[in-house]
């Protein structure tokens, strides 16, 4: 089963792009978290308006957990739910920010790297661990770098916590640090919000 999945996600890989994003037209951001509580999953789609800086909309979609964890293939696990989160939006983000990682992954095919292929949305994967790769600061900015690439950048948080925002899908490593140097911490705050949403929508009313 794990080869198989693995076999998969290497085929997807050859699909991801990256290119340049409009950073400037980005006016919608969409926070992506999944939570658990026993079998079953809760996803939770947070549409964030940049200029705005507020969430306009909050959805969730809950459902069994359709794949157990295992570590490089959270896709298998996450993604059908995140994606049918997003199903739910009343209008298509511009931009997905996933609880997750994009490139900076072996087969550099990460959860938020699949989640933005399948969505044919423009994706970035924002992570608190680092699965693969290392960092290098360069020129004042730390950059990521996986398999010898650059895949994305180092965003420091509050109390210096460190996140490692990498390329999902139709966004490069330049449109990164321009949206970090845009938003600076506030990268987080759709995610943040969609960790809440998830956590809470498993509670119950």
């Amino acid at each position: 089963m794990v080869d198989f999945f693995k076999g998969i996600q290497l085929l997807l890989a050859r699909q991801i792009r990256v290119t340049r994003l409009k950073v400037e037209s980005v006016e919608t951001l969409c926070g992506l978290d999944v939570s658990y509580s026993g079998e079953e999953g809760a996803a939770a789609a947070v549409l964030w308006s940049r200029t705005g800086r507020r969430v306009i909309e909050t959805v969730t979609f809950c459902g069994g957990i359709p794949f157990p964890y295992i570590p490089g293939l959270l896709y298998a696990r996450e993604a059908p739910l995140m994606l049918a989160a997003t199903k739910r939006l009343s209008a298509r983000p511009h931009l997905l920010l996933v609880d997750g990682h994009g490139l900076a992954h072996p087969r550099k095919a990460g959860l938020a790297s699949i989640v933005g292929l399948l969505a044919d949305t423009p994706s970035v994967g924002v992570a608190k661990s680092l699965l693969y790769g290392e960092t290098r600061v360069e020129d004042g900015v730390e950059y990521l770098e996986a398999g010898g690439e650059r895949v994305g950048v180092v965003l420091r948080g509050r109390g210096g916590r460190k996140y490692y925002v990498s390329v999902g899908h139709m966004v490069d490593v330049e449109s990164i640090v321009m949206l970090v140097d845009s938003l600076g911490i506030g990268l987080l705050i759709p995610l943040q919000e969609a960790h809440k949403v998830s956590k809470s929508s498993l509670r119950g009313p």
